[in-house]
């Protein structure tokens, strides 16, 4: 028997709901089934297709479990744009793991991204389903998860350096975005313009010239993704950290204050500038997530 089933709107609400009293060690799960309830609420038919595949997630929940109590669940994006997302609070995860074994919802084959906490279990349980597939598992990057609660984000102010504007990103800039990330893939562009679209983008324009200089946006996980171009070193590196700061703090106060929501990033260990950039402003580290590769 297939031992998952899509979760309805209440199921996820409820799921939801567990993960807050796990608060804040479980921010990522929370940030993440928010962000697939309100894109499942805002698209539908035509709208919701021509959105990044990234952005189109199912959520499912244990085939034989009413209540869920163990919080069990898996989402998954649509295949041009595959990303496989679970987790559990049952230790050790048999049910997430045996899930895991025995779905035919996970297409192997498609070579998925796999998201997962710091859970040494589960990631067992997706090497085994590699290696029964042919396959390998590879680390593509270990990451903290760091929070702020919604009270403290949305006390926060910031000063805009005089030598830009800060405004809100379009889905044109989305083409910028991509070619300035080094991780980009075939179809990263139109995840881009989807984030933008539908969540929020900032951006820090030139004054003189226009160009746009520096940017964040709320990915799919309601996560901070921040980067900069290397036209950005046009300015003195004291501008450079002024506008680091600039938008870290007003795309933090806008899901605060807009979303209602708790603020998070998750930030690459090596990353030592975002590190020192978040922990500045307050941010606090409080988990881990790895992002595995299929090959």
């Amino acid at each position: 028997m297939e031992p998952l089933r899509p979760a309805s709107e209440e199921e996820i609400r409820q799921l939801i709901r567990i993960y807050e009293q796990g608060l804040p060690d479980s921010i990522q799960f929370v940030a993440l089934l928010q962000n697939i309830l309100r894109i499942n609420a805002k698209l539908h038919g035509t709208d919701l297709e021509q959105v990044s595949h990234r952005f189109q997630k199912t959520v499912y929940v244990p085939s034989g479990e009413s209540e869920n109590r163990y919080a069990t669940f898996v989402a998954i994006s649509r295949e041009e744009d595959l990303f496989v997302l679970m987790h559990s609070l049952q230790s050790p995860p048999v049910e997430l793991s045996n899930a895991v074994l025995n779905t035919k919802y996970i297409k192997c084959d498609l070579k998925p991204v796999f998201t997962i906490g710091a859970h040494l279990a589960i990631r067992d349980s997706l090497s085994q389903l590699m290696e029964q597939r042919g396959l390998s598992l590879d680390s593509w990057s270990d990451c903290l998860n760091y929070w702020m609660p919604r009270e403290e984000a949305a006390k926060l102010s910031y000063v805009v350096p005089s030598e830009v504007q800060l405004k809100p990103l379009a889905k044109e800039h989305a083409r910028i975005l991509n070619e300035c990330w080094p991780y980009r893939y075939k179809t990263s562009q139109l995840y881009m313009e989807s984030a933008i679209e539908h969540s929020i983008g900032l951006g820090l324009f030139d004054k003189r010239s226009g160009e746009l200089v520096a940017w964040v946006f709320m990915n799919d996980h309601d996560a901070a993704f921040f980067t900069f171009p290397g036209t950005c070193t046009l300015f003195p590196i004291a501008t450079i950290e002024d506008m680091e700061v600039t938008l870290a703090k007003a795309l933090t106060r806008h899901i605060a204050v807009e979303y209602k929501q708790h603020v998070h990033t998750f930030i690459a260990e090596s990353n030592e500038r975002s590190i020192r950039l978040f922990e500045k402003i307050g941010f606090v580290a409080v988990s881990h997530t790895q992002w595995l590769v299929t090959n």
